[in-house]
């Protein structure tokens, strides 16, 4: 899965190169910022499920729930650190952000179901 993200990136750091030629600095540090702090939490929930997804059903329910709230909670605090003390472009990082987000975690559920119906498959 994590291989499969990273293909993801470079598209979406092809997309941000030339988007550097185009805009200013500070709108295009702000869409680094939005999708790299989304990559981050993406890519975190990528190496929990291939770490935990041979362990028991119920350690890896509660080890991946877990994680889920621990960066929704990390990523809101980071989020209003940055926008609280950086002077980038709020509206280029916000909408960065929340489209790479949903890119991510669209791409993740997309994963994650085809890993749950091989290993049903298997049963």
């Amino acid at each position: 899965m994590l291989k499969k993200l990273i293909k993801l990136d470079l598209f979406l750091l092809l997309i941000l190169a030339i988007l550097f030629f185009v805009l200013p600095i500070l709108k295009w540090a702000g869409l680094v910022l939005g999708v790299g702090l989304s990559a981050i939490s993406i890519h975190v929930s990528a190496w929990i499920l291939e770490a935990f997804w041979d362990k028991e059903w119920n350690q890896f329910n509660k080890v991946f729930f877990l994680s889920l709230v621990g960066r929704f909670f990390i990523v809101v605090l980071l989020l209003g650190i940055l926008l609280g003390t950086t002077k980038i472009d709020e509206i280029y990082f916000t909408v960065s952000f929340i489209i790479s987000y949903l890119c991510y975690s669209i791409t993740e559920m997309i994963f994650f179901t085809k890993i749950l119906e091989k290993k049903s498959s298997k049963n």
